[in-house]
């Protein structure tokens, strides 16, 4: 079953929900498949972690077979500790959200869900290059037809905007891979698009340079950096709650993945050239995201360019190439996906009781329920980095990382914790303690909706006061990757 670990985890989801539409099923046993699907699929990551060795070098778990054998194209799956962090937050956010789904009716719904699980993790785990951009793109259908069909406002409008968007970006790292393949065909004499074949060739650097850019464009379009994020709000604002879990969560760091996955394992000493650009974009992005954030009245658009903020300091923290700044990355990526998971549920939850995701239209909430004030008191200031949660532990190390790396970098960075807390307290004043101008009765968290949100809650509590839990997992892989693009980029630090 170890030789195939990966490939199962991939497709556990797919294939009942393939077999769930084929006999057309009822939606009591369509939620109870997708629900057990996550939780095995959970638990057959959770081995993986327990076996993953991290002092090996290089991918672990990998499966490797010819599939079109004539275009050198490969299955080929691995994990190391970078895909690693990012499979165990995918596994572990589906069963909350399929807990969140409970009332959910409409079968289109699950069938999406179920698809979009398969997605992303075949995009985390692929290292042949068709392959991942198979992966990227069948996630990208899932997303199109629950903003379209089961979203709210403009979203049709909004779904057609993120799908023009993304597929811009897609089709310049497509071109990017098919150039790769026939570079390695020109130089070896055979095709190939594994990532560690391609990684040795070597190029002109004009033509690494917008090889390169191919990637990147993909990857900053997903993130998104500042400039191209005109998607971003529009498509949290429409999104039902699950979707935009699976946005702000998943494939927001899928874009930072991209970036150090192939970014620094193929276009190492090209990226010399673009991480002026990406600093300045990362830093513009940390103080627009956060002024915009703080004028915003919906709450989705809110956490939206809150998301942005953050998703620019990881960005930030990767290109500074010191073991603080990626370290405070990877971090990040993991405790901001459960914090961004958490509020958005959360706003889920309160737009069920509300009909509204307004702040104007919000208040009074903490003297009529308690435990949801807590919890979305706590999600909420997790984002911020709140002392205690990981994501202060997180964003700790890239503010020194950044000051390592120069004063003012380091100062501009640190600005990011302030302007949090203060739209978040804002916000809190208002929903939470502000006058109540609804006279709906509004019900407190039931024990289904507590049972959801007490993980995402211990898991930010864990990673807050014992990091040193789980640094010795990806601390060692880390540095030894951190060695390698340090001297190919030529000793930067």
């Amino acid at each position: 079953m170890l030789d195939h670990i990966l490939s199962i985890i991939i497709f556990l989801p797919l294939f009942p929900a393939i077999a769930f539409g084929v006999f057309q099923v009822n939606t009591k046993i369509l939620k109870i498949g997708a629900f057990l699907s996550s939780s095995v699929t959970l638990l057959l990551v959770t081995w993986v972690v327990y076996l993953f060795d991290p002092h090996t070098a290089g991918m672990q778990f990998v499966e490797n077979a010819p599939w079109i054998k004539k275009s050198g194209i490969s299955y080929y799956l691995g994990v190391d500790f970078l895909s690693l962090t990012v499979l165990l937050l995918i596994t572990l956010l589906m069963p909350p959200l399929y807990l969140y789904m409970k009332h959910e009716e409409r079968k289109g719904y699950w069938y999406n869900m179920m698809l979009l699980q398969t997605g992303v993790t075949g995009a985390v785990l692929s290292l042949d290059l068709v392959l991942f951009y198979l992966f990227w793109e069948t996630m990208l259908l899932p997303i199109f037809i629950m903003i379209g069909k089961y979203g709210n406002g403009m979203h049709q409008y909004n779904a057609m905007k993120i799908v023009l968007m993304t597929i811009l970006g897609s089709m310049s790292m497509l071109f990017s891979i098919l150039y790769l393949g026939y570079m390695h065909f020109e130089i070896v004499g055979t095709w190939s698009f594994a990532l560690y074949d391609l990684a040795n060739i070597i190029f002109e650097p004009q033509t690494s340079i917008f090889l390169a850019a191919g990637f990147l464009l993909a990857f900053v379009i997903k993130i998104p950096l500042v400039g191209f994020h005109t998607w971003m709000a529009p498509a949290y604002g429409s999104a039902p709650t699950p979707a935009v879990v699976i946005m702000s969560s998943i494939m927001a760091k899928l874009g930072v993945y991209g970036i150090w996955r192939f970014g620094y394992g193929l276009f190492e000493e090209t990226l010399i050239y673009y991480m002026p650009i990406i600093a300045v974009l990362a830093l513009i992005g940390l103080i627009y995201y956060a002024i915009r954030a703080i004028t915003e009245d919906n709450l989705r658009k809110m956490f939206a360019y809150s998301s942005g903020s953050h998703l620019s300091l990881i960005a930030l923290g990767l290109i500074l190439t010191n073991i603080y700044g990626w370290s405070g990355s990877l971090y990040l990526i993991a405790t901001h996906a459960l914090a961004s998971a958490g509020i958005f549920i959360m706003i889920g939850l309160l737009y069920k009781r509300f009909k509204t995701v307004h702040i104007s239209e919000l208040g009074g909430i903490a003297s009529r329920a308690p435990k949801f004030t807590f919890f979305f008191a706590f999600f909420a200031l997790s984002i911020a980095g709140l002392p205690g949660t990981g994501g202060f532990v997180a964003e700790l190390l890239i503010i020194i990382g950044a000051f390592e790396r120069n004063f003012w970098l380091g100062f501009f960075t640190a600005t990011t914790m302030l302007a949090a807390m203060v739209y978040v307290f804002w916000m809190l004043q208002r929903t939470l303690f502000g006058p109540d101008h609804s006279l709906c009765k509004f019900k407190d968290l039931s024990k289904r909706e507590l049972l959801m949100l007490l993980p995402l809650v211990f898991m930010l509590i864990l990673t807050g006061i014992a990091p040193s839990l789980f640094t010795p997992v990806f601390e060692p892989q880390l540095s030894a990757f951190l060695q390698n693009a340090v001297h190919a980029l030529g000793g930067v630090k």
